[in-house]
Formats: C-alpha cells, sequence, structure tokens
C-alpha cells in the first residue's frame, strides 16, 4: 500500500474505534490498545515489534503518570479517612453565611482547592452529599448549584498534580511551563465562575460584590506571589525549615493532646503537595509524598500506621481504572508515532492542523464541543489517539497541544453527560445531564475561547 493510503487506513480505523466509544459499545479502556494494535497492523509494523513497542513498552511509557495517580488516590483516602474533608466543608459553611452569593462562592473555591489533591466519583459523592444540600438551603436553584459544583471539581483538576504528569510525559514540557500556562488560566476561570454565579442569581448585594474584590484581590496577589518565590532560591531552605518545624510542633501537639477530629492544621493537608511544587519546585511525586507524611503527622492517633496502610491500599485500588486507562493512551502513542505510521499520517495532518495563531483559536473554537462524549478532543477518550498524531506532525509545538487541550477540556470537564461526576450530580439533584449542559456550556465554552486566544498569544505566531 502507498503511504497515503496507509494514512487514510489508520485515521479510519481512529474514526471507527472513535464512533465505538462515542456510542458506548466499546469502552475507552479496551478501545485504545485495539486502536493501537490494528493502527500498528495497517502501518506495516512488524509483529514482534507490536508486541514489544506498542504494548510492552506502551503500556509502561507513562509509568510516572499513573504511578502519580495512585500516589493521589492514596492522599484522597487519608482525607477521607481522617475526616479532613468534611471538616474543611463544615467549616468553610459556618463561616460564609447564609448570602447566597458569598456561600456558592465559597464552596465553589473550597471544592476547587479540595480537587487539587482529591479525585474520583468516590469523593464527588462525599463532597456532593454535604456541598450540594448546602447551597439548595440558601435558595441557590438545583440546576445552578450542580454547575457550580462541577465547575469546582474542573476547576480544581487545573491544578491537580496527577493532571500535571500525563502532559509532561506525553508531551515533554516542563513543570514550570505547565504552571506558566495554568496560573492565569486558572484565573480567567475563577472569574468565569463569578459571572455564572452572579447570572444565575441575577440579584447580589453590595457587600457580596465587595467580598467578591477581595477575594479577587487575594487570589492575584497569590498568583505573583507564586510566581515570585520560585525565583529566591536563598529563601527556600529557610521556608522548607520553618514548614518542617510547623508539621513537627502540629505532630508534637497531636502527642500531646489527642483528638478523634482533625485540628486545623490538619485542614491545610490538600494543599501541601501543591505548596511543595509551586513554592519549593519539588516534583510531584515527593510533593505527594510529603503530603501524606503531612498529613499523618498532624491527625496522629494510636491507628496512625494503620489508617495509612489501608489508605495506601485502597487509594491504589481505585485509581486502577484510571492507570489502565494511560496504560492504553501509552500503547496508542507508541503504535501512531512510530516512524512507519507517522511518515503516512503526517501529510493529512498538514493540511487539516492550523498553525497559524488566528487559525487556530478560530479551529479550535468552532471544534471545542467535540471534547463532549469522550469525542476527538477530549485527552480522556478518542483525543488520546490525536494527541500522538500532532506530536508526529511537527505543526504544533507541544506547549501549544497542552494550551489547546486544556482550554476545549474545560467544556468536556463541565458539561459532559458521560462524565460520571455529572451523572451522579445530576441524579442527587433529581435533574437531568442535559439540563446541566444547557446550563453551563455557554460559560464553559467562553472559557474554551478564552483559554485558546492566551495559547496563541504565548505559542503560535500571528
Amino acid at each position: 500500500m502507498t503511504g497515503g493510503l496507509i494514512g487514510i487506513m489508520c485515521l479510519l480505523v481512529f474514526l471507527f474505534f472513535a464512533w465505538l466509544m462515542l456510542s458506548g459499545r466499546l469502552p475507552a479502556l479496551l478501545a485504545l490498545p485495539l486502536m493501537a494494535v490494528s493502527i500498528a497492523l495497517i502501518g506495516g509494523i512488524p509483529a514482534p515489534e507490536i508486541l514489544s513497542d506498542v504494548l510492552g513498552k506502551g503500556a509502561v511509557r507513562l509509568h510516572v503518570a499513573f504511578t502519580t495517580a495512585m500516589f493521589g488516590a492514596m492522599l484522597a483516602q487519608l482525607l477521607t479517612k481522617t475526616g479532613i474533608t468534611l471538616q474543611l466543608i463544615r467549616w468553610t459553611a459556618e463561616y460564609a453565611g447564609d448570602d447566597q452569593f458569598i456561600l456558592g462562592l465559597t464552596l465553589t473555591g473550597l471544592t476547587a482547592l479540595l480537587f487539587t489533591t482529591l479525585g474520583g466519583l468516590g469523593t464527588v459523592i462525599m463532597l456532593g452529599t454535604v456541598i450540594l444540600p448546602i447551597m439548595l438551603s440558601v435558595g441557590i436553584p438545583a440546576a445552578a448549584a450542580g454547575g457550580l459544583f462541577l465547575m469546582g471539581i474542573n476547576l480544581g483538576g487545573l491544578f491537580n498534580l496527577g493532571n500535571w504528569q500525563l502532559y509532561k510525559e506525553v508531551l515533554n514540557i516542563p513543570q514550570s511551563q505547565i504552571m506558566a500556562f495554568v496560573l492565569p488560566f486558572g484565573a480567567m476561570m475563577g472569574i468565569i465562575v463569578v459571572a455564572f454565579l452572579a447570572w444565575e442569581l441575577k440579584k447580589i448585594k453590595r457587600s457580596s460584590l465587595l467580598w467578591t474584590g477581595l477575594l479577587l484581590f487575594s487570589a492575584t496577589s497569590l498568583f505573583f506571589l507564586f510566581k515570585r518565590i520560585p525565583s529566591l532560591p536563598d529563601s527556600k531552605p529557610f521556608f522548607l525549615l520553618a514548614f518542617g518545624l510547623f508539621t513537627l510542633f502540629a505532630f508534637a501537639q497531636r502527642l500531646w493532646k489527642p483528638k478523634t477530629d482533625a485540628p486545623w492544621a490538619a485542614l491545610l493537608t490538600p494543599f501541601v503537595p501543591l505548596f511543595l511544587v509551586l513554592f519549593f519546585g519539588w516534583d510531584i511525586l515527593p510533593a505527594f509524598m510529603g503530603g501524606l507524611l503531612y498529613g499523618v503527622l498532624t491527625t496522629w492517633r494510636k491507628n496512625g500506621i494503620n489508617l495509612l496502610t489501608q489508605s495506601i491500599f485502597e487509594g491504589a485500588s481505585t485509581s486502577i481504572p484510571a492507570v489502565v486507562l494511560i496504560m492504553g493512551i501509552g500503547m496508542l502513542l507508541n503504535a501512531v508515532m512510530h516512524p512507519k505510521v507517522a511518515q503516512a499520517i503526517a501529510p493529512l495532518m498538514a493540511r487539516a492542523v492550523p498553525g497559524h495563531a488566528l487559525s487556530f483559536v478560530l479551529v479550535f473554537a468552532v471544534l471545542a464541543p467535540l471534547t463532549l462524549y469522550r469525542g476527538p478532543l477530549s485527552l480522556w477518550g478518542m483525543g488520546s489517539g490525536l494527541v500522538g498524531i500532532l506530536m508526529t506532525t511537527g505543526l504544533l509545538p507541544p506547549p501549544a497541544i497542552m494550551g489547546m487541550l486544556l482550554s476545549v477540556g474545560q467544556i468536556q470537564g463541565i458539561c459532559d453527560p458521560t462524565n460520571t461526576q455529572n451523572v451522579w450530580t445530576a441524579n442527587y439533584l433529581s435533574i437531568n445531564t442535559g439540563e446541566v449542559l444547557r446550563k453551563t456550556i455557554a460559560f464553559a465554552w467562553l472559557a474554551a475561547v478564552a483559554g485558546l486566544i492566551m495559547t496563541a498569544f504565548r505559542f503560535l505566531p500571528w
């Protein structure tokens, strides 16, 4: 077969398996490895190489990413078992008062902060059963409450270190570059969340606007602080020593006065990994380990070691679906990036991929809804193959691919009816997932366009 015919057949295979996933006939866990093998066979990769390179090496290509996912799940289990998560929610609800706007904004912010570390449907259910009734009790409409909750989950996911690791490995992007994009994009997302809440509530008190301004000012200050601290290497040992002494002090306090509830110092546990990465430049895996150690010490009790062991075992088991999916992504990447396949696909993609900034924004802004239903722009669906294809062409630099995926991914993360968190949230609120989609799509699309514009300005020629 000629190179052009091979390329067309590989794309047809991609579309066929995409249709299987989209129609629900085949889960992504199985579709991705089968797609990888099919593309490898069509591309003429020898059978021994398919076994060794595509399947064998592909399964462990993203080993750091799925190891990070496991450690993130372990920390999430520890937060649940020690009661830190529920105590944070109760504390926030108690001090936020009964102002609809302030309470909705505060609980959404808390959800985002928690999901910088947490993940999984179990955590969604645990948080949702507490947060959603509080929102409903002050008169926030059900669909708006569901939209806010999902926006909070998605906003936190932007800063989730496990997600960063996937981009680091797949696109070979340094952590500092991911951070430099995510921080301002997260700030834009925060403003869009405020706009969504203001639109839904219609009437807002002046005091609410004042508090919102203070919150945004604080967030902006933290953003510049995060940018400033890493440039001061001489101050890092001092801050790290201070953090270590604070941890030991909290541990000693637990030994002196043991309690069953989580102390105030322990409430910082979900933010410790992000703190270690942003302030001290730690790698993601050691940062998660630091979070586990901090959480155990600050909530110390007689069965502390058993609690940590249970969190490790249960966290590892709950992360298995994500681990298997990431293995499939690695296999597919090895298949489409093999020289035989890459050379056949590259000419076809060269005609379709926009390389100029303006066309990049226009094309992907229009195609952004293709992230829905695990579509071709969803990294956690059909798009995992597209990433490999884009990498082989070299028409878009890796940071631009990252920015595009993070931007259009806002629609999938917030609105997609196939997300388990969307299904559970809609069912809990006695509405349907379509209503959540209609409520949030305009704001999620706005976020996608804003992210694409920022990506184009930063990474592409005009």
